[in-house]
């Protein structure tokens, strides 16, 4: 009885070890038939997309939502088509333009937008796993990539076929007709990661084969070949041999180990074109291609000869050689045949389910990077092979196919529905199109609406990527934070997010948080989540609160009562009015945080010294007209703080003693500074806090000719070369603060005596010249080691970087200046020494009823109804 038991467990074992396997008669690899339209009764001109939605509604006795409002409308259509929200003045126009050919034509314009080609190549780009960095641990950026982004944006706003865009993305350098632009988009097979030190370079060549391979079988065949590296693949027809033909097409490319400059690609001489990341075969007949038992390197099987997937039988045929003069193997040119023939049963149904995707938040297959047997099943399959017969003979046009789904009464149908409880009971995920999906913003167009929002937004296109401002807790792991990330200029950081460099192993923040995801491998879908980091980043993030005071200080400029400043920042983000209701609680709001920020800017913090230089949290205070005592040949031996921090300056060499200058600046003493080796050394660590603010009084008399500093403690033996707290300028004459910051602006005339404050901690980093604001930043400084010896007049203990010029007066602080604070000393400094302070930016002074204003901005951003899309 025993022996029995076992064989049936065994018996039973087997059979659910076994796994269903599709076969060549799966419908996603039968050839696309037209359907018949159905018909819809009682309705006449109905479009097709309809016909097949209404058809399925009918059958599971359903009716469609209502058409959205065109405000939802609008708006729906801006964000998917270009992913910018509409002004209010374009809703309204729409609004009461209530003729049929209304829409169309907005439909028409936005379609015509350049920024429709900035949006849906961001679809693409994760599709095809872009990023401009390599990863692994050194992630180096790949030079001139962005040159193939810029590539699909162009691509897509001229509506390039899709099968061009297709061939030459796969073998723009093989074409005939080929260009540096179609060699360009050969940057799509580059876009992976590459490791510039494997553990074994051999086996690596293999590993990135198998990044082609999967790039391209999942992004134009929507079928997981890769799976097929090491044995047959489990679920689907494709055999192990069917990889190995796939590879062969890349075999002839620089796959070989090679000199690690060139970042696993061809030299410009082989490449054909200069400063373009692309990919050309350097082989015209490479060796052999193995297949690999169990995929592993060293266990080498039969030879494959280059060709296509078998699931194709009318395609499957043998690759043909090049003919003689060609330079490359033509592999590539002949795969990327095989996948744009009308033939094939995959490329067009691919594509044109990504499409539906990006418009309806879920594809009619709801796995777009994945049609076998473990794909979702369509929701509608008569409606996909319809849309993927319309799009090729229409010329395989992604516009024309946008242009018949935007215009569909499926598409205008609202969000909301009358039996909205009833049919999500039958219809939890909306598989019946019984409504339009609500959708968050993803994590670009939600940074992109804010810019716009705020008035921020810088609409240049194209050209190298930005670096946007990165947390200084993002950086803290590395060890030289200013060669690891360098923020671009403030225009640069304000384009769209398209543009913001993508480096793999260090991402913004806000944009991970909104499920921006990860370039590793091909992205059909990306993951939207609804998580509390979400909600913290809106409520906290700087980049959120600098839209919230951009906006607040350009409403503010137009001088409105406080009424109608409200009004308009509900106007801004909303694109509507407020009810009576709304403005009241926002009007209530905005006097209580008025109230707030005017009691948090009261006094000076701290009680005053002569002449209201406030006090508290003061560590150092010279000033030439006092503390200098008998000066010896006029060379400044000693120079007493007056802070009463002790912590005085002192020079004991007599060669390395500056000047004392009776009548400098403004009828004031002040020390000289020749630019050669004289210095002063300060007693202790002056500075013990991350916030904290340096002012001084100077002139610049080096001609800008190198880095100079005023305030250091750098120090490289002590290992805060790139961690040290100092004040000094550039060559270029802007203000250095320390090694992670310096102002976007330039000093004016250095020569004449000037105001230069700098300030770090809560509040972000504000650097004033004469009272103007030339350089900002929303977060502080990243931590700075604080320890050591400090000087005055060079860059620490590097015997170098001598400050030429004078130093009249010095303040430093363990502690941020609050912004009325930091103007009215600037301003106590400048009355004193005779110092004209600048006009017409007065510091930016962030006044209660700018602040409060800000937070009503703030509250609005953070609605649902600024972050989804009806």
């Amino acid at each position: 009885m025993r022996p029995l038991i076992t064989v049936v467990l065994i018996l039973c074992l087997t059979a659910q070890g076994e796994e269903e396997r599709a076969g060549l008669d799966w419908w996603a690899f039968q050839p696309v038939v037209r359907p018949v339209v159905p018909s819809v009764e009682g309705k006449e001109k109905v479009a097709a997309i309809d016909a097949f939605v209404r058809a399925r509604l009918v059958k599971e006795k359903m009716k469609p939502a209502p058409p959205a409002e065109r405000r939802s409308l609008v708006r729906r259509l801006h964000f998917d088509l270009i992913g910018i929200p509409p002004t209010l003045q374009e809703i309204t126009t729409f609004e009461a333009d209530q003729s049929q050919g209304a829409y169309v034509t907005l439909v028409e314009n936005l379609l015509s937008s350049p920024h429709f080609g900035e949006r849906w190549g961001r679809h693409w780009l994760d599709v095809v796993r872009y990023a401009e960095t390599n990863g692994y641990e050194r992630d180096a950026v790949k030079p001139n990539i962005w040159k193939y982004r810029d590539w699909v944006i162009q691509a897509l706003n001229e509506d390039m076929p899709y099968d061009r865009f297709v061939r030459e993305q796969l073998a723009g350098d093989e074409l005939m007709e080929r260009t540096e632009r179609s060699v360009i988009a050969t940057g799509m097979l580059r876009g992976g990661t590459w490791n510039d030190e494997p553990n074994d370079p051999q086996d690596y060549k293999f590993e990135r084969l198998e990044d082609m391979v999967d790039v391209v079988s999942t992004a134009f065949l929507g079928v997981t070949v890769k799976c097929a590296r090491c044995h047959d693949h489990k679920f689907d027809p494709i055999p192990q041999r069917d990889y190995y033909r796939i590879a062969a097409a890349f075999w002839p490319g620089a796959i070989e180990p090679r000199n690690g400059a060139l970042m696993g690609g061809p030299n410009e001489q082989e490449l054909g074109v200069k400063a373009v990341f692309g990919w050309t075969d350097i082989r015209k007949e490479p060796p052999p291609l193995h297949l690999l038992e169990n995929g592993e390197v060293h266990r080498k099987a039969q030879v494959v000869e280059p060709g296509v997937l078998s699931l194709v039988p009318v395609l499957d045929k043998p690759m043909k050689p090049p003919q003689p003069g060609m330079k490359t193997s033509q592999r590539r040119a002949q795969l990327a045949e095989f996948i744009v023939d009308r033939r094939n049963p995959l490329t067009a149904r691919v594509m044109v389910n990504r499409i539906w995707q990006v418009l309806f938040g879920h594809g009619i297959v709801r796995t777009p990077n994945n049609f076998g047997l473990k794909a979702a099943p369509p929701s509608h399959p008569d409606l996909l092979n319809w849309l993927a017969a319309e799009f090729v003979d229409s010329g395989w046009r992604i516009k024309p196919l946008i242009r018949q789904i935007v215009l569909s009464q499926t598409y205008r149908q609202s969000s909301l529905h009358p039996s909205e409880e009833a049919y999500s009971q039958r219809d939890a995920g909306n598989m019946n199109l019984w409504k339009q999906n609500r959708r968050r913003m993803d994590a670009e167009a939600l940074r992109d609406a804010m810019l716009a929002t705020s008035g921020d937004l810088n609409r240049k296109m194209g050209g190298p990527s930005f670096y946007p401002l990165m947390a200084p807790e993002v950086l803290e792991g590395f060890s030289r934070k200013s060669k690891a990330w360098k923020p671009s200029s403030l225009d640069e950081r304000r384009r769209r997010s398209i543009y913001m460099v993508s480096k793999r192993h260090l991402l913004l923040p806000l944009m991970t948080v909104f499920d921006f995801p990860n370039s590793e491998k091909p992205c059909g879908r990306r993951d939207v989540t609804t998580v509390a980091p979400q909600a913290l980043a809106m409520l906290n993030n700087r980049f959120v609160h600098s839209r919230s005071e951009g906006l607040a200080r350009r409403i503010l400029a137009k001088e409105p009562g406080a009424r109608e400043a409200i009004g308009e920042a509900w106007r801004s983000v909303l694109a509507r009015e407020p009810t009576e209701a709304e403005l009241d609680f926002s009007v209530r709001h905005y006097a209580r945080q008025s109230e707030r920020f005017q009691n948090g800017q009261e006094g000076t913090g701290g009680e005053p010294a002569a002449g209201g230089i406030p006090t508290e949290g003061q560590v150092l205070w010279l000033a030439a007209d006092r503390g200098l005592g008998k000066v010896p040949e006029g060379r400044v031996a000693a120079w007493m703080d007056g802070s009463g921090g002790d912590h005085h300056a002192h020079q004991e060499e007599k060669n390395r003693q500056p000047l004392l200058v009776e009548e400098a600046i403004g009828g004031h003493p002040a020390v000289r500074f020749s630019g050669k080796r004289e210095f002063l050394r300060l007693t202790g660590e002056v500075v013990n806090s991350q916030a904290s603010t340096i002012l001084a009084v100077v002139s610049d008399r080096s001609g800008l000719t190198s880095h100079r500093g005023i305030f250091s403690n750098w120090n490289g033996k002590a290992g805060n070369a790139g961690s040290s707290l100092f004040l000094g300028l550039t060559g270029k004459g802007t203000v250095r603060f320390s090694d992670d910051f310096r102002s976007e602006e330039e000093i004016g005339r250095p020569a004449e005596a000037f105001v230069v404050a700098a300030s770090t901690g809560s509040e972000g980093i504000r650097i004033l010249h004469n009272g103007r604001l030339i350089g900002s930043r929303l977060s502080a400084l990243s931590p700075r080691n604080l320890g050591g010896s400090y000087v005055i007049g060079q860059q620490g203990n590097i015997d170098g970087e001598y400050w030429a010029g004078d130093l009249a007066e010095l303040l430093v602080y363990d502690r941020q200046l609050r912004e009325a604070e930091l103007q009215a000393v600037s301003g106590l400094l400048a009355e004193k020494y005779s110092i004209a302070l600048s006009k017409g930016n007065p510091g930016r002074e962030r006044t209660p009823e700018l602040l409060a204003l800000a937070s009503v901005c703030h509250v609005l951003l953070n609605t649902n109804e600024f972050l989804h899309v009806d």
